[in-house]
């Protein structure tokens, strides 16, 4: 992404990125620093010659669960900040099956530690909080609107409903905050999901792969790119008197078969992709954003799915060849 893209900092000119070392939020603390803001990464690094070619990792780093002796330290350190950007939390539906109590615990207990710092030490900073178009539920067919009510089937979609509830409670008491609920971000660098797994099998045994669901379920797929503009835009927002909930999605419904099918041709690989038909725990039918908040403000996804597809082929084939070489 250009830095061009990202807003310059105002005020303090402080941003703190907690979960700095996850997907989304490595590359949103990469265009912070990039764009001049003088960022403080939280959380636990992650391994950074995996994601491929990117800026260095912005420094400071305080390492560790986030929690009030990191953040006091990046305070001491960085400076008051203007904007925190939480990216801290549980990362997959499948992760909180396996375990909901640790899932709650990153979610919500990192969050309500920020809440606490932000409220004693940065009143007047920004919160913007990447949510999950998971608190929808199993939604009805069509373009979801923000203004739909939160009906969680996972742990990870309850503990994101039970994050936001913790902001607006935080609003009544003065909390300047951006909730920007994410569809389904992909792009280089994301090592877990339907995609990072699809494009191994595809790479291992391409002739026949097999999926699980029925292949019609609609999708709303982001490039990282976009996700990170995104971000970007809340940080440059002025100032909100209520908490604004925004649809993180391109608006444009994809079946999971399109999807496979997309990355397949994007690989080079003649794959015959058949569905079990079982449906996952957790996997509503259809979840497709209405962005129609996200334009008014501004927002418009500027990577097709040909190219965002493109792009992440080049990186699995990458990774492929650093495991051979």
């Amino acid at each position: 992404m250009a830095v061009s893209d990202f807003p310059s900092p105002r005020g303090t000119g402080v941003a703190f990125v907690t979960g700095a070392g996850g997907f989304i939020g490595s590359a949103a603390a990469a265009a912070f620093a990039g764009a001049g803001w003088r960022t403080a990464a939280l959380g636990h690094p992650r391994r950074w010659a995996d994601v491929g070619p990117q800026p260095d990792p912005p420094a400071p780093w305080f390492e560790g669960d986030i929690g009030a002796p990191g953040l006091a330290a990046a305070l001491r350190a960085v400076g008051r900040p203007e904007v925190i950007f939480h990216a801290a939390g549980g990362g997959s539906v499948g992760a909180s099956l396996a375990d909901p109590v640790a899932d709650r615990r990153r979610t919500v207990g990192s969050l309500a530690a920020t809440l606490a710092f932000m409220a004693a030490e940065a009143p007047d900073a920004r919160l913007i909080y990447p949510s999950s178009a998971a608190v929808y539920g199993d939604a009805a067919a069509g373009l979801i609107p923000e203004t739909l009510p939160a009906a969680p089937v996972s742990p990870y979609g309850r503990h994101k409903a039970e994050a936001e509830r913790l902001i607006l409670d935080a609003a009544g008491a003065g909390l300047d905050a951006v909730i920007l609920r994410f569809f389904s971000i992909y792009g280089p660098g994301l090592r877990k999901q339907l995609l990072w797994e699809l494009g191994n099998r595809l790479l291992k045994a391409p002739a026949h792969v097999e999926l699980a669901g029925h292949g019609d379920e609609a999708r709303d797929f982001l490039f990282v790119d976009d996700t990170v503009r995104l971000v970007g835009l809340a940080a440059g927002l002025g100032p909100q008197a209520q908490p604004l909930i925004v649809n993180g999605g391109g608006g444009r419904p994809a079946s999971v078969r399109q999807i496979a099918e997309a990355l397949a041709a994007a690989l080079s690989v003649r794959s015959r992709i058949q569905f079990n038909g079982e449906v996952r725990e957790g996997d509503p039918r259809s979840l497709v954003a209405d962005v129609a908040r996200a334009e008014a403000l501004g927002f418009l996804p500027q990577v097709s799915l040909a190219d965002g597809m493109a792009r992440l082929a080049r990186w699995l084939l990458s990774m492929k060849a650093g495991a051979t070489a």
